[in-house]
């Protein structure tokens, strides 16, 4: 642009770019080296309350607030004449009035052939604050981002800590459950037992949620086998469903497909959470677990699991209501019900994340259902199925197994050895991975049951040198036995190289299914969480 075409706007005859820069609707101006006026337009003079013949010939400075003015003077010049281009400066204009005009003000150097400079061309735009705005609101999603992270930490921290002691108190109330008690004192070790046990599944849902929170939450693709899934779920429920009076149902469709991909892992949170549910609000009558099979095509499946009950019910209002963190079903009753109202809202996060629907049908007085119905890929399996029970008997004790178990608190050490040796195995504890193993590697296990936190070398670092030892010793089936249940622990620990796991506690029936069906070579689950 030459410097000719800058000089006034007498000449608009003479030069048509200075009857565009006169007359254009845009807030723009230019200065010379010293910040004097040279063009303006009028759409921007007359937004100040000037003409621009009132304007060009005076410094820019002139027309600003003491701190603009300076900042123009000593910063931003300066930054100007030595970078050719600023973006989006704040500054605050004085009109005629003498109201305050804030502005963001963006300039290049206008520089002849031979790169001298000539103008500044400047563009103005009104500050309507939307920019730190947005600025603002980016540290605060940033600080938000921060807080959640710091709170997932502290979550899974005080899960750990929280669950250590526990898995020693609980591990031996269940031990001292077996041994010869008279009605009273069985019974206040049931309530030991039941209190922890609500203490524990809290501490999950906590963590549970605190994971979906954050998008942490992992879905997987597993071939599973639906019949011992739905079995363990009905063996898990049956004695607290006997305890209460109820009867428990299990209505399975004969079209079910034997094996689906699908996460067995979530789809039994999902279930135990609508068992759960079902069992608090349920005084007396049956509840149900059902399983039918909408639909199929060639490859996939379309089933609908529910779990029916004939307890108190739930009105419109509280349905609308249900999936919802912290909410609670109140009853007419008056009577405290318990829980805190996380489970269904981890089972809705759940479906979202699965593509399932999820729902319930009720009625004040006359029960609820809930439904969880997805579509699932079919998986071949050549194994017959057999047709359930209503309570599924408990699995005949396995073979006697030489377990090791890597455990660094002395009190969870203790509860492990009376556990499996009440069990009939052979046990040897060690209290690190190193231990661990040295032990693998000088003597023949039959299972490892392997604690994740400890130490010098954990549990992780322990399995991966186990599977790196040799043909013979690195084939040893591997438990992780840990309090760290969140997040995506079973993918990383399958990852690792580990087999399976079980959560801390450890109740005595799933370490014992767990332990058979690790050692006869199959696929096992956990015990039964929300």
């Amino acid at each position: 642009m030459p410097e000719a075409t800058l000089k006034g706007l007498d000449d608009h005859a003479a030069n048509p770019f200075l009857e565009f820069f006169g007359k254009a609707p845009v807030l723009m101006h230019s200065v010379d080296r010293d910040g004097v006026i040279v063009a303006i337009s009028a759409y921007w003079a007359a937004r100040l309350g000037y003409s621009p013949d009132d304007m060009i010939g005076r410094s820019i400075m002139e027309f600003m607030v003491p701190e603009s003015a300076n900042r123009a003077r000593t910063e931003v010049m300066p930054t100007l004449l030595r970078t050719s281009s600023v973006d989006k400066i704040r500054h605050t204009f004085l009109r005629q009035d003498g109201t305050p005009f804030h502005a963001l003000v963006s300039a290049v150097v206008l520089r002849d052939a031979d790169g001298a400079f000539l103008r500044t061309l400047s563009i103005v735009s009104a500050d309507d604050g939307t920019d730190g705005l947005q600025q603002d609101l980016q540290a605060a999603l940033i600080r938000a981002e921060d807080a959640s992270r710091a709170k997932s930490r502290f979550l899974a921290a005080m899960s750990h800590e929280i669950r250590t002691p526990m898995n020693a108190i609980l591990g031996f109330a269940q031990l001292l459950r077996l041994s010869d008690l008279d009605e009273k004192r069985r019974g206040h070790v049931d309530a030991i037992i039941a209190a922890g046990g609500q203490l524990m599944n809290l501490l999950t849902d906590l963590l549970d949620l605190s994971h979906m929170e954050t998008g942490r939450m992992r879905i997987e693709s597993r071939a599973t086998d639906l019949m011992p899934l739905l079995d363990q779920v009905a063996d898990w429920w049956y004695s607290s469903v006997s305890e209460k009076g109820l009867t428990l149902q299990v209505e399975i469709d004969d079209r079910m497909p034997a094996r689906v991909l699908t996460d067995p892992v979530r789809l039994q949170q999902v279930l135990n959470n609508f068992m759960a549910n079902a069992l608090r609000y349920t005084d007396r009558g049956t509840i149900t677990l059902r399983v039918r099979e909408i639909s199929r095509s060639d490859s996939f499946s379309r089933l609908r699991l529910e779990v029916e009950d004939t307890g108190i019910g739930i009105s419109e209002e509280q349905q609308a209501l249900l999936f919802r963190p912290f909410v609670q079903i109140e009853s007419d009753f008056g009577k405290d019900r318990g829980g805190w109202g996380l489970g269904l809202s981890i089972c809705h996060n759940i479906a979202a994340a699965m593509s399932a629907d999820i729902g319930v049908t009720s009625q004040p007085g006359a029960g609820a259902t809930f439904h969880f119905e997805l579509t699932l890929p079919l998986e071949p399996c050549p194994e017959p199925r057999e047709t359930p029970q209503p309570h599924p008997a408990r699995a005949p004790r396995g073979p006697s197994a030489k377990v090791l178990v890597a455990e660094d608190n002395p009190l969870n050490q203790n509860v492990m050895e009376a556990m499996l040796r009440d069990l009939g195995h052979e046990v040897r504890v060690v209290s690190n991975g190193f231990e661990a193993v040295e032990a693998i590697l000088s003597e023949s296990f039959d299972l490892v049951l392997m604690d994740i936190t400890m130490p010098g070398l954990d549990g992780l670092g322990a399995t991966a040198q186990i599977r790196t030892s040799g043909p013979e010793k690195s084939k040893v089936p591997i438990i992780a036995c840990t309090a760290h249940v969140g997040g995506d622990v079973q993918a990383r620990y399958r990852d690792a190289g580990i087999d399976g796991f079980l959560p801390k506690p450890v109740d005595p029936r799933a370490l014992e299914a767990a332990i058979n069906s690790a050692v006869s070579g199959g696929a096992f689950s956990h015990g039964p969480g929300t």
